[in-house]
């Protein structure tokens, strides 16, 4: 999983986001010296982002874990987070489908792409359906938050949970969407709360 993540940002890096790329989108803000300075630090420090990903794969992975077991105590289920932490590293391929769908778009329509346009192309997301000019800044990361691969990733869970512990495939349902619905409401809460107090 962990290559095919790092496959896509280097096919992201080389294909879409490339330097003539981001010397396009960015020269009617910023000098040509800027631009270049901006350039040559994004390709000295590069490496940081791939170094990072492991990380935010393992955050990710154990937050949805984290949540899940909160949940299997509290509803009295003999159940271990090695095979929580199992489940949430199968459905994690989900979120990977998400992210090769979104490199693939963004590819087939490189010649109309710009930064702002990429940062605001999220589809199957609530922010797509509402539209992102008719939504306050703020909000545009809880709703491409809400997206059907969110959706996808809470059935398959659910269902790989349901196949291990033995429960009814609606039971599992009903211990996966309060405990990590809650959490990622929580994590949506910060998240909104630093951007306010960036902004």
């Amino acid at each position: 999983m962990l290559l095919f993540y790092l496959g896509l940002a280097m096919f992201d890096q080389a294909y879409i986001f490339t330097d003539a790329f981001l010397y396009e989108s960015l020269r009617e803000e910023f000098s040509e010296n800027v631009i270049e300075s901006l350039l040559a630090s994004g390709n000295r420090f590069g490496w940081v982002a791939y170094a990072i990903l492991p990380i935010v794969i393992l955050f990710k992975v154990l937050f949805a874990t984290v949540c899940i077991t909160i949940g299997v105590i509290l509803a009295d289920i003999d159940f271990t987070f090695k095979k929580i932490f199992k489940s949430a590293i199968t459905s994690e391929y989900v979120f990977l489908t998400s992210q090769t769908l979104f490199s693939f778009s963004l590819f087939m329509n490189r010649a109309d792409l710009t930064i702002e346009n990429a940062g605001n192309y999220f589809p199957f997301s609530m922010l797509s359906f509402f539209g992102v000019e008719n939504v306050v800044s703020w909000l545009h990361y809880p709703l491409q938050t809400l997206n059907l691969f969110e959706v996808v990733y809470v059935v398959l869970i659910s269902w790989l949970l349901s196949r291990q512990w033995k429960p009814d495939f609606i039971e599992s349902l009903n211990i996966v969407i309060p405990s990590y619905g809650i959490g990622l409401l929580v994590w949506m809460i910060l998240v909104v709360f630093l951007t306010l107090q960036i902004s």
